[in-house]
């Protein structure tokens, strides 16, 4: 890949060998002296159109100035515009395109990609041509033409391609080696196809886990409709756990409270718990105890709870006749003064047992 540094310090020393200016430099080009700043820095590239002009201004050929190499003959073919041509001619791969990119427009970088990929169908053509005994079902699947573009070489020259081809390949690619490895190339994506790929793979018996990796480059939109989805279709809150980090804490509190109420059970909670609003938390707990639920389920999600909400839930339960014993669980998580309350609860049961582990958080 082209050094946008050591491109940078070859203007620099070409200018200067010229005994030139940068505002000099910036005015034969046609650009701000900030732009040829850029260069020499090398915090942004030359235009390709302006590297012709530029080469000539420093006394050198455009191969003199970003280097030789395939890399190199490749800027020149399409400044030259025969790159279709030298494409095809020099065998050009994903790879060696994308080492060129940085140097140019996402259109042709696009181009480019599109001639290399009707190279490898033409050439996978010839090879079924001569495979005579191959199976129907491979037939199928070539002409499909999912397995052309590799992800490997995506990765390099994804940041340069024209969104409407990066979406596609992409698409093609999801169904072929899954929604979870296009990882490498999602901030790259459109989000929208991103979401549409992401609910696909979902609604065709892909698990929720497996977008965890693509999940940051979602939109908040898109994942709380796949989360819904997952837990409308029979899935769990476990299933969600691995997405729950970038779930909208609101949504993430719906579907808590509607799974709680459905299931009657806090049992599943615990698996986004972390995830949750302390207050969200905190009102389904109440509303499963009030409608009959056993305290005794609180303690997986206690860490989770605020102090406050976790002791009003211990006095309440103390005084619907609960035995201090039942709740030694929750001891660690409540304050001093809640744990006094149980103190005398307990010596009023003359339970030692309680008392003595009491002690030990107080």
């Amino acid at each position: 890949m082209f050094d946008a540094v050591e491109i940078g310090r070859r203007i620099s020393r070409l200018r200067k060998e010229k005994d030139m200016t940068q505002p000099a430099l910036a005015d034969l080009m046609g650009v701000s002296f900030q732009a040829v700043s850029n260069w020499e820095r090398g915090a942004s590239m030359p235009d390709i159109g302006k590297l012709p002009e530029l080469a000539e201004a420093l006394g050198v050929s455009v191969d003199e100035l970003i280097g030789s190499g395939r890399s190199g003959e490749l800027i020149r073919s399409v400044i030259d515009g025969n790159e279709e041509t030298f494409v095809k001619k020099e065998r050009i791969t994903l790879s060696e395109a994308g080492d060129a990119a940085p140097l140019l427009k996402p259109k042709q970088v696009t181009r480019i990609v599109k001639v290399i990929e009707q190279e490898q169908d033409e050439q996978e053509e010839a090879q079924d041509e001569e495979e005579k005994n191959e199976t129907e079902e491979k037939h199928r699947f070539r002409s499909k033409k999912s397995g052309k573009i590799k992800l490997e070489s995506l990765v390099k020259i994804a940041p340069f391609l024209d969104e409407d081809h990066l979406d596609d390949l992409a698409t093609r690619l999801a169904s072929n080696i899954g929604i979870g490895k296009l990882a490498a190339i999602a901030p790259f994506v459109r989000e929208e196809t991103l979401g549409k790929l992401a609910m696909s793979a979902i609604e065709n018996g892909g698990k929720a886990g497996e977008l965890a990796a693509i999940a940051p480059f979602l939109l908040d939109a898109d994942l709380g409709k796949i989360a819904i989805y997952v837990i409308s279709n029979g899935g769990s809150m476990g299933d969600l756990a691995a997405i729950a980090p970038f779930l909208e804490e609101e949504d993430l509190g719906k579907i808590a409270q509607e799974t709680v109420k459905k299931s009657g059970s806090l049992g599943e909670l615990p698996a986004i718990a972390p995830f949750l609003k302390e207050d969200d938390l905190g009102r389904i707990v109440n509303a499963f105890l009030q409608d009959g639920g056993s305290v005794s389920q609180v303690a997986a999600i206690a860490p989770f709870l605020e102090e406050d909400a976790l002791d009003e839930i211990v006095k309440t339960a103390i005084q619907k006749g609960q035995k201090v014993g039942d709740l030694n669980s929750l001891f660690p998580f409540l304050s001093g003064e809640t744990l006094r309350v149980l103190v005398e609860d307990a010596l009023k049961q003359n339970d030692t047992g309680s008392l003595s582990k009491i002690s030990k958080f107080l």
